[in-house]
């Protein structure tokens, strides 16, 4: 590696430290002050928002932010080209956001006579509207971000994401000072900051884009071919990953609902690390060159394992630091915390093999079958084993479910080894 392009990695990844460390600092600090100014039942229906917003995301985006970088690539300077692929996801999406709609409606209507520790029809369904206008501008985000990543415009890419995480916290204080902070006005204050960063994107993405005028239909087979194959993957991920809330709530009370919460605010404190996959290395490993490919594989594979292994480290050694940043109601959650920080630093090292591999179109048709039989296997061995009325117990299972998809992971990167090994010995012997 000559100096010219440790300057340009350098460059790349101080812009990335700087524009992320400041949105996760912000918004991790504005987790961090809910835990203190909101009651535990109303900071439980806080978390159960968010969990159901983050799993019905993950529903409707199936994976389209990923695959426009990934399908696009070394063609990223064609405006045309990258315009399709967004045209297609976007449309194919708007198909999937009117399903989830008419589902979230029905559980509207079905839970409005419902009552969850004091919180009645009309506030959760002030929440599921403000989930349905979240998912729209988080669509926004996440497919007009993609030009910006392949361009390295990181300066441009996070302004929008610092000006709407400082006021998200200072919408929070303002909502305390009036008096009127709840579960349901934090989590309008966090759809407006949805809203404004989405309109953002979509401004700033128009120089280097070109949108068709009619639908690409060849982009939008390659994208659902490429995506096919992961579709139950995807499906089965929006469910697990908030499975931990959603048992506990099932098998637990108000209180053991807000440990598990807020145990796992400790794990937002690492996706600085986590966020990198997508914002340095998947755009990283879509653009580089066969010839090189090995050995930037070296590098990236080494020092995610020697974070993942410091992460880890750090909550054996010093939980004191994590229970302190959670506050004095939650100073007894010493094992909860230390779960979280591990499952942290697995998930951390098996996103970035999983960035790699999609980033270089390694996706097989059981890539998503494989994950899915796994991790149901793990957890159904967690349900038989493990005390799921306790957040110990839910978060044991957390753990579990990381090592179970590290070595999904592990599997897709050696047959994506093989068949890359195979393609340069078949060019080999045509030259």
């Amino acid at each position: 590696m000559n100096l010219a392009s440790i300057k340009r990695i350098g460059k790349r990844v101080s812009a990335f430290v700087g524009g992320q460390g400041s949105v996760q600092a912000l918004n991790a600090a504005a987790g961090l002050v809910l835990l203190r100014l909101l009651s535990k039942p109303e900071f439980a229906m806080y978390a159960l928002a968010l969990g159901a917003q983050s799993m019905i995301t993950v529903l409707t985006e199936v994976g389209f932010s990923g695959a426009i970088i990934g399908l696009t690539g070394t063609r990223h300077r064609e405006k045309e080209v990258l315009g399709r692929y967004i045209y297609a996801a976007s449309a194919i999406r708007r198909g999937l956001v009117l399903v989830v709609t008419f589902i979230a409606f029905a559980a509207v209507i079905l839970l409005r006579n419902t009552r969850f520790e004091s919180h009645g029809g009309t506030e959760i369904i002030l929440l599921a509207i403000a989930v349905l206008v979240t998912l729209q501008f988080q669509a926004w985000t996440a497919y007009y971000e993609a030009p910006l990543l392949l361009h390295t415009r990181l300066v441009a890419f996070y302004t929008p994401q610092v000006g709407s995480a400082l006021c998200r916290l200072a919408g929070v204080f303002v909502l305390y000072y009036l008096h009127i902070i709840s579960a349901v006005t934090v989590i309008w204050v966090n759809t407006a900051m949805y809203v404004a960063t989405g309109v953002a994107y979509r401004v700033m993405a128009r120089p280097w884009i070109t949108l068709p005028r009619r639908f690409p239909r060849e982009q939008a087979r390659e994208m659902i071919r490429y995506l096919a194959p992961l579709v139950p993957m995807y499906i089965y991920t929006a469910l697990q990953g908030q499975i931990s809330l959603f048992l506990i709530t099932i098998f637990g009370h108000m209180s053991q609902i807000a440990e598990v919460a807020a145990a796992s605010r400790i794990g937002q404190i690492f996706l600085l690390l986590g966020t990198s996959n997508t914002v340095l290395v998947m755009p990283f490993f879509a653009k580089t060159p066969r010839a090189q490919f090995y050995r930037r594989l070296v590098y990236a594979l080494s020092a995610t394992a020697t974070a993942g292994i410091a992460i880890a480290a750090s909550a054996w050694l010093f939980p004191e630091i994590y229970l302190f940043i959670l506050g004095s109601k939650y100073r007894n959650l010493t094992y909860q915390v230390q779960l979280v920080v591990y499952s942290a630093a697995v998930g951390y090292f098996l996103n970035s093999m999983w960035a790699i591999a999609s980033a270089r179109k390694w996706v097989f048709w059981w890539s998503g079958t494989l994950q899915v039989v796994v991790l149901t296997v793990v957890q159904a061995v967690c349900v038989i084993l493990l005390p799921l009325n306790s957040s110990e117990g839910v978060l044991k299972m957390n753990l579990f479910t990381a090592f179970g998809a590290l070595a999904v992971q592990v599997a897709y990167l050696i047959q994506g080894l093989s068949i890359h090994a195979r393609a340069g010995e078949e060019k080999a012997v045509a030259s």
